[in-house]
């Protein structure tokens, strides 16, 4: 365990390479299209546009698309809470202890077809001299683990020979988290369809449950373990709402009638509603 008394990381050359990459779209779910390759596209994965920090707490906005016959509809998603905090667990020499970083449950109505995912949860590895990210991680790591508090590192206000983080390093960390939310979020579309349950209440025809997970990923260099926050597979529960105007539910419901098979992926059903549309 690398302590900040010892050793406090030098961030400068981190920070500034990874401003120059945070603008750079990563993880973008493959269902939606580039524009101009497809006429009709659907993304019910969320994708985080920014996360920024609200009253000492970090929140992350995003988006759910969808293109039907030229034109787009957007959902919007805000003020889902976003959490640091320093794992029970220490890892191992030459690399940081473990982070735990949660975004919170994402719901969205995109054209009738209902959206609710599960609290997402990324256990991080960073490692010292691995990825820039890592190197950024590592040391609020080692502030959480000196006894900094996230509020005061989000606020730029040390403690004593502790320091918090300055305003380019702050952007610098919220950039990094969005692009590690979406690389996390884009593995939904492979969720699979393990439930298929009938309500038959109001105009909802069905709700689809959808499991994905645990994961073990390697994502901007770090260590990444994704669950539910539960040590549970995250899910994807989505309601199809019959009536005028929700294409998409009607859409989702004319498939549930057709024979949609368990052990579907979300992106097996994004595709068959996209072949409804043509």
């Amino acid at each position: 365990m690398i302590s900040v008394k010892n050793k406090i990381i030098s961030l400068s050359t981190a920070i500034a390479l990874l401003t120059m990459t945070s603008g750079l779209p990563f993880g973008a779910a493959d269902a939606l299209a580039k524009p101009g390759t497809k006429k009709n596209s659907i993304n019910l994965v969320p994708t985080v546009t920014s996360v920024s920090v609200v009253a000492g707490q970090l929140v992350a906005a995003g988006t759910a698309t969808a293109n039907i016959n030229g034109q787009t509809y957007t959902v919007p998603f805000n003020n889902v809470p976003v959490n640091i905090s320093l794992a029970a667990n220490q890892a191992g020499a030459g690399v940081c202890p473990i982070l735990d970083l949660m975004l919170g449950p994402i719901s969205l109505n995109l054209l009738g077809l209902d959206v609710e995912t599960t609290p997402i949860c990324l256990t991080i590895t960073a490692f010292e001299k691995g990825a820039l990210l890592g190197a950024l991680l590592c040391s609020v790591a080692n502030l959480l683990n000196n006894g900094l508090p996230l509020s005061n590192i989000l606020a730029g206000q040390g403690i004593g020979a502790l320091p918090g983080l300055t305003a380019g390093q702050i952007n610098s960390l919220l950039g990094g988290l969005a692009n590690l939310l979406n690389g996390a979020l884009a593995n939904l579309k492979d969720a699979v369809l393990t439930l298929i349950t009938a309500v038959n209440q109001g105009n909802t025809c069905a709700i689809l449950h959808l499991e994905l997970g645990p994961l073990d990923l390697t994502l901007l260099g770090l260590e990444v373990v994704l669950d539910n926050c539960t040590n549970g597979p995250v899910t994807v529960d989505i309601t199809g709402i019959t009536g005028q105007g929700n294409l998409l539910g009607n859409l989702l419901c004319q498939l549930l009638g057709g024979g949609l098979n368990l052990g579907t992926t979300l992106q097996g059903i994004l595709n068959q509603i996209l072949h409804l549309l043509r």
